[in-house]
Order: structure tokens, then sequence, then C-alpha cells
């Protein structure tokens, strides 16, 4: 006697509210009914069901749903409810088939198929029949029986399957031949904005955009992970708390996992899963370092985990390092202090010797310090501060490390105290320094003995209070304690000589002694090179760019950040402290250039890669990029990137401008003269001061960039209030700064004194000696086009340009300043920036697809801007308008 069947599992699930429209995904789904057959696998709670059921509902296809259970792996049972759900749609079909399932003689599974797939390849419209939950079927015979029937599907008809597990099927063979259309984790998980929309319409609070960020981080867009998280939510107060507390701990994630994941799983993988959760990462090894169990081949377990969807993910292409889901870990982690307190440390420990031997010793740290080993930790850093290769710890991880090692153990023993010092300073803290030094000296006088490589621990000892010194300000200190600290140390490409060498460079850098500098610094970026040494290596080269740049060689500057951008790229180190500053060193060239938007391309993405990996530099960026966004006339977004660089830590070249300075430029660009005179008045800046290039501990708003913006604003005081006595400020501390210039040798900065200079005799009305001071300053020999250091002037400056024209004064050039402008003589409408940009562009003679390659648009913008330049210079072809704009001095 035959079993009822349940109807309920053929009933189509009713679609969920609140809903998210993930039109991306219907998309793909609709492009699967090319296929025979669609697979949706991923994990529990990706919302596989509710996807599918979302989608059929909208389909303009009939659909028959069957949503199996544990009892369907019964063969003949399986087919039954398979014959049922298409009758749901198709009237009496399978009777022939139902007939030989209930026979009492055995057949073949070929035999009642037949029949089934000839009564499908009659029909007239398209059919798609689901299976959800299809991981429960076990038998390997239902298996074939599936396999069988998608293989003679007619083209009609279409399978879904939604599972946690990949089917034994053969699945490579439909890719192959375009018969499967597959859906994974990572097609499922939502995106931000999906992530979004869910959160706001399913809870009553309202979040914020951090709040949702954080949830969808912590979640990876896992789907349920969401849900509970929203669960978490409905019931609390404060927002802020719940969702920094959010984790793998929580009971509703708990329950959710052991239920839904854990139980399922023989008690050896449970084991596994526990046990490896302390882990960040895993491969095969590991795990049976780990584990400890002689059965265990952790590479076998891993691939079997992935197959299963287990909320593991693979981290390199050949599937040798995996990691949890973070979630999944967490719960894990909590689950093993549960059952095995007493057992956890060991497993760190065990971790961290697997670690040490096969040479990470980033991670062998950690572990060591999660197993409370703090010795063993501490040897490892002092074993790589000691060596003379490259430490295989960063200054970060390292100053982490070193904040949960027990303060006895740090303050005791002095090579861990100069591990503290090189981090604080790496990672900006200064005056975290003093008190380390402070430490030490204390330690060292109490007739603390250094045995072991006494002249490598001297040696950094005195390039670390030469870095101080450079700090304080105090440039002829510092360079005197680099230079001991190279006496000390053996003549070696060691990584702490080129340290050493790398900061004398910086000392030179902050100084402005390009004498000094420029033979160190190729030297510097040689070793870096040779050793893999990204810092060391990139500095050299922008270091070198920046002192070019103010000597009016702009494109050997330009050139030698673009190589150090394309050295940071090959190996890797854009993350890197100096992969991030030479591309915002790059950026503030471009912007120099004009170039924009190319600039503040770069920008965003060094302040991206400096915010995810935790390195200095970032209030640079910001800097750069306010500047950038100023040029752009986005005074708004200029203001956030200003806002944003204040909360940064202070670190700053004396080629950029301060936070406070940029706030400055910024007011004169809004007219806001009273900010910028109150910023005057509470620096204390006075025109007699000594002048400085750069700021001192004692003068820390004293530098040659803080007193150009003094006289900007003397200047529009002057023009804006008629104050002769503003203007002959101006024109004293302009006078003063020029000479200043010359003596350092800044030829860029001779020249904008010379042009601020100018701007002060056509406030006060002397028109023919500002066009001298003008000619003067266009005389200056220079290599690149120095646009920013005029456009950034404003009105003033394209009137006296415009002035220049009319007296024939350096025309093409002037044009080409005038053409950046906005205002070139003799065109009836200026061209804009980006017309100005294909211009040059059609002048090299690349193709139009070529530019828009270059520029990121389409071919027809392309076309469209070259349209536009031949109707503004009243030409017909790219050969007339080139000719034309150089007649015009728009292109040199």
């Amino acid at each position: 006697m035959l079993s009822p069947l349940l109807v309920t599992k053929l009933h189509l699930p009713s679609p969920r509210l609140p809903l998210v429209q993930r039109q991306r995904l219907w998309d793909k789904l609709n492009q699967g009914l090319s296929s025979k057959l669609i697979l949706i696998s991923a994990a529990a709670g990706f919302g596989k069901t509710t996807l599918l059921s979302e989608w059929v509902h909208q389909a303009q296809v009939p659909v028959s749903w069957l949503s199996l259970d544990n009892q369907d792996n019964d063969i003949q049972r399986f087919w039954r409810y398979i014959v049922a759900a298409l009758r749901e749609n198709v009237r009496d079909i399978g009777a022939a088939t139902l007939a030989m399932l209930q026979a009492s003689e055995a057949v073949t599974f070929e035999a009642f198929l037949i029949p089934l797939i000839n009564e499908l390849a009659q029909l007239e419209t398209a059919l798609i029949l689901v299976l959800d939950d299809y991981h429960l079927i076990q038998t390997a015979a239902i298996h074939d029986t599936v396999t069988f029937f998608i293989e003679h599907l007619p083209a009609q008809i279409h399978l879904a399957i939604a599972t946690r597990v990949d089917p034994p099927l053969p699945l490579a063979r439909w890719r192959v031949r375009n018969q499967l259309t597959q859906l994974q984790a990572d097609d499922l998980r939502f995106t931000d904005i999906e992530a979004a929309i869910f959160l706001q319409q399913s809870i009553p609070v309202s979040l914020t955009e951090s709040q949702i960020a954080t949830l969808q981080t912590k979640t990876e867009g896992w789907i349920a992970g969401l849900q509970l998280a929203m669960l978490s939510l409905r019931d609390r107060t404060n927002p802020d708390l719940c969702i920094a507390s959010f984790g793998g701990d929580q009971p509703y994630i708990l329950d959710y996992l052991v239920e839904e994941v854990l139980q399922s799983q023989s008690s050896s993988l449970q084991l596994f899963l526990l046990r490896t959760s302390i882990l960040g990462q895993m491969t095969g090894s590991l795990c049976e370092v780990v584990i400890k169990e002689d059965t265990v081949n952790g590479a076998e377990i891993l691939e079997h985990l992935e197959r299963q969807n287990l909320f593991l993910t693979a981290l390199d292409a050949n599937r040798t390092w995996y990691r949890y889901h973070h979630l999944f870990a967490e719960s894990l982690r909590h689950l093993l202090l549960r059952r095995e307190p007493n057992c956890i440390r060991e497993y760190h420990y065990r971790a961290a010797q697997w670690y040490q031997r096969q040479g990470y010793i980033t991670e062998a740290i950690q572990h060591a310090i999660s197993a409370q080993t703090f010795d063993y930790a501490a040897g490892l850093i002092e074993q790589e501060i000691q060596t003379t290769e490259n430490p295989r710890i960063d200054a970060i991880a390292l100053g982490n490390a070193l904040k949960e090692l027990p303060v006895s153990l740090t303050t005791s023993r002095p090579w861990l105290l100069v591990a503290k010092a090189w981090a604080a300073f790496t990672s900006s803290s200064f005056p975290d320094i003093v008190v380390v030094f402070k430490t030490l000296e204390n330690l060292l006088n109490q007739g603390i003995n250094i045995n072991e490589n006494s002249d490598r621990f001297w040696g950094l000892v005195s390039a670390l209070k030469g870095m101080q010194a450079r700090q304080q300000g105090d440039t002829v200190t510092s360079v005197t304690f680099m230079e001991k600290a190279l006496q000390l140390l053996p003549v070696d490409n060691s990584w702490l000589r080129s340290l050493i060498l790398l900061n004398l460079g910086v000392t030179y850098f902050v100084a402005d002694n390009y004498q000094s500098a420029k033979g160190l610094l190729r030297e510097v970026s040689y070793i870096g090179r040779v050793q893999g040494r990204a810092d060391p290596a990139i500095a050299g080269l922008y270091l070198q760019a920046q002192f070019l740049a103010l000597r009016g060689k702009l494109e050997s500057a330009t050139s030698l950040c673009q190589q150090g951008l394309e050295l940071a790229t090959q190996r890797h180190w854009l993350a890197t402290y100096a992969g991030i500053l030479v591309q915002v060193a790059l950026a503030d060239l471009l912007r120099e250039q004009n170039q924009l938007a190319t600039a503040a391309q770069h920008l965003n993405q060094s302040i991206e890669r400096a915010i995810e990996n935790r390195q200095p530099g970032l209030m640079m960026g910001y800097i750069t990029l306010a500047r950038v966004q100023q040029a752009q006339g986005d005074l708004k977004a200029a203001w956030a990137a200003i806002h944003a660089a204040e909360r940064c830590q202070p670190w700053l070249w004396p080629t950029i401008l301060p936070v406070e300075t940029c706030k400055v430029r910024l007011h004169l660009a809004q007219g806001n003269l009273d900010a910028a005179i109150a910023w005057v008045e509470n620096s204390n800046l006075s025109i007699e001061d000594e002048l400085h290039y750069n700021t001192t501990e004692h003068s820390p708003v004293a530098s040659e960039l803080n007193y150009l913006t003094y006289a900007r604003v003397l200047l529009a005081y002057g023009q804006h209030k008629s104050s002769a006595s503003h203007l002959q400020d101006a024109w004293r501390l302009q006078t003063r700064l020029h000479k200043f210039a010359v003596f350092g040798g800044r030829t860029i900065r001779v020249m904008e004194t010379l042009l601020l200079q100018a701007l002060v005799l056509q406030a006060q009305g002397n028109r023919q000696e500002s066009l001298n001071y003008l000619n003067q300053a266009l005389n200056i020999p220079r290599q690149g086009n120095y646009i920013r250091l005029f456009l950034d002037e404003g009105k003033p400056m394209a009137e006296l340009l415009q002035q220049a024209v009319s007296k024939n004064l350096h025309s093409p050039e002037v044009n080409l300043l005038l053409a950046e402008f906005g205002t070139v003589s003799g065109l009836i409408e200026p061209l804009t920036e980006r017309e100005i940009e294909v211009l040059n562009y059609l002048a090299t003679g690349m193709s139009n697809q070529a530019i828009a390659d270059r520029l990121f648009v389409s071919l027809a913008a392309v076309k469209w801007h070259a349209r536009n330049i031949y109707s503004k210079l009243d030409v017909n072809n790219r050969t007339q308008a080139v000719a034309k704009a150089r007649e015009l001095g728009i292109l040199s």
C-alpha cells in the first residue's frame, strides 16, 4: 500500500514581505532558461528558497514546485512526488510512470522515466520544475535518475535545484556544454544597497549609513545573519551598542547555526570545525597540527567542507588556503569555549609553532599571544628586530602585538622597547616615543647589558633619536644621530641600514637640503628594490620628485612618481605606506598640471587603501583632495575633505599645506576674509618673523607655506578693503619670501613670490611694474606646465595675463594659461577643461577610440567634444584644430 502524498510539499511559497527586489539575480535566472539546469547552491540562510519563489512568481512561465525532505530518499516516493508536482500544471501526466513505480516487479529507471520525458516533450509551452532542499537527497540511485532526466529533458522544460551542497551530478560536463546556470554564495550575498533596503524595511528604528555598513561587514551579506541582526535590534533602545556587540555569540546566531549546520555533521567533523575556528586562515597541514588527530587529513576535510558549502571561503586560486565566514567562526569559537575551555591556549600554541616553522612570523606572534605564551611571543619579536634580512612583521602589526604583551615584559627588555619606539614612530605616535625612550634610559641606567648585536642595538637607538629630533624640527641634531647610527652599523644592505639611510634622506627633505639628498635618495631606492622593501624603494623616488618639483622640473618629478606607482603595482605594494604616499605625491603633481579628474581618481584610490590598511599619510591624501576639489569649484566637497583630514593622525610633508592653512585658502576662495584674518591673529604671525622652510617644535606655524598663505591674506584684504597698509605689508613679506626662496634654490617658490608681487603691484594700480614682475616669473626656466600656480590666484591673475597678451608678453604660454582659465584671446567661446584635455590627445595623433579609453568615456562623448572644439576654433578637422590651437598658444 502506497502512503499518501503531502500536498503542502507541492505548494509554491508565498513571497515574503518586506521584499528586496533582486533584479540582478532574476536576470541571471531568466538567462538560465536557455540551459537545462539552474542550480542555486549555498549554505543555510543565503536566501535560496526565497530567491526562487520570488523569481517564479514574476516569471511568465508555469512552475511546478517540490519541497524535499529526508523521507524522499526512497526512489519510488521521490518520483511519485515529482509526477504530482508536474500534475499541478499538466493534468494526468506521468500515468505510465506511476504505474511502473507501483508495479510489483522492479523496472530500470530508464523504463519509468522515458514515458515521462516523452510526455514532457509533447508540451507546447515552457515549464519550470523546482526541487527545493535537494541536499537532503543522499541516495545514489536517485542522483542517477536525476542525471538521466536532466540529460534528456526537452528544450522547453527547465529544472531548478536549490541545495546547500553541490549535488553529485555531472556539473562539469553540463557547464562545458552551457547546459548549466549556477548561482553560489557570492552571487546570493546582499549587496550594500540590498542590505540597506532590507534593514530599512525590516526594522522600526532608523539606522544610519554607518550602522548599516557595519552590519553588512559583519554578516558579509549573509541574509540569515542580517535577519538575525534584525531580531536582535527590534527590542533594543540603543542600536549603536547592539550593532557594536553583534557577533557569533548572539543567541539567535548560535541557535541557528547549531540547529541548521553543526548538528547535521559527524562528531569528528564537528571537532574539526570547533578546533580550527581559532584560525583566521586555514590550510591542510596547519589544521592537522592544531587538531592533532592521526586520522585527520586537513586538505581533504577542507575540500569536503567547501563542497558542502559549510561557510568556507577559498582564499587562493589553488584552493590551498581557506577561511570561515566571520559570524560562523565566532559562533564556533564561542561553542569551543563552552566545550573545551582549557584546551584553547594549547591549540593557539600549536598554531604559533606551525607558523614559525613556515616563516609566517606575524601570525606566529599573534597565536603565541593568544596562547598567553608571552615570553615566546617576545622572543619572536626580538628575533625579527635584530635580523639582517627584511623583518617579517610590519610596523602596524608589531605595534599591536606589543600592546598585547604584559607591561612588565615590554618595559624590562631593551630590544622590545626599541621595537616599540620604531612601531610608534612609524605610526606617528610621537608622544609614545618620548615615554619609550625615558623607560629605555632608566632600564639601561640600571646596568642592563646588551650582549648580542650591541652595535645593531645602539645603531637603531641612535637612528630613532634622530627621527625624534627631526620631528621636533631639529634637523642638525637629527643628521648627527643618523650619521652616528650609520657608523655603528656594518656597511651592508640590511633592512636597518636602508631604514636609516631613508630617514636621513627624509631629514634632508624636511630641511630642503637637496645637494645632500639627491645622491642618497637614489641609493636608498636602489637598496630598497634589491631588498624587496617598499618604503625605501618607493620613498627614494617620490622624495626626489618633491625636490625636483620645487626646482622647476615638473616633468621629471611626475615621471619619478609614475615609476614609483608602477613599482608599487608590480610588486603588490600599493597598500603599503610608501605605495599610498607615492600616489598622493603623483596626484599633487597632476593637480599642479590641472589634470584634476585624474588627480582625484588617484587620491580616492590611495585614501581608500590608507583607510583599509590603517596607514599614516591619510591626512595628506585628504588635504590634496581638498585642493583638487577646490580647483574643480566644488567647495562643499573640499570642506568635507578638510574636515576628514582634521580627524586624521598628523603626518605632513613640508610641501603639503597644513590643515589650518588649507582652510584659510578655502576661506579666501569664498571671500571669507574675517575667518582668514582670524587665523593670522591666532597664529601670531608677523611679517618680520624669522623665516623657516619647515615648522619646528618651537615654531609650529612658522613655515614657508604658512607665510605664503599669510601674504595672500594680506593681499586679499588689501584688494577688497582698498587698504594701502595691508598691500604694503604684503609687499614687504613677499619680498622677504622671495629672497628666502632664492637662497634655498626653490625655483617655483621664487616664481610664486614674483607672481604674488605682481598682484600686489596690480592692486596698487602700478600696471607696468606689475607686468614686469609677471614677465620675470614667466622668464624663469622650468620643465613642465605649472598651471595651478597661476589659476589658483583667480580673477586678478586672469586680468593680468590678459594685459600681458595685449603687450605681446610670452603670448603662446600666456594664451595657454588663459585657455585653462577659459578666457583665451581670439576665441568666441572658451574651451572647457575636458575639451582642452581632448585637444591635447588629438595633438598626439591618438584615435578617438584610444582617447575614449584613456578618459574612461564613450566614443560618442569624444566625438561630441571634438565637434565642439572644431566649432569654437572655427575649423573643420583635427589637423586644423591642432594648428589653430598652437597658433593661439593653447597647445605648446
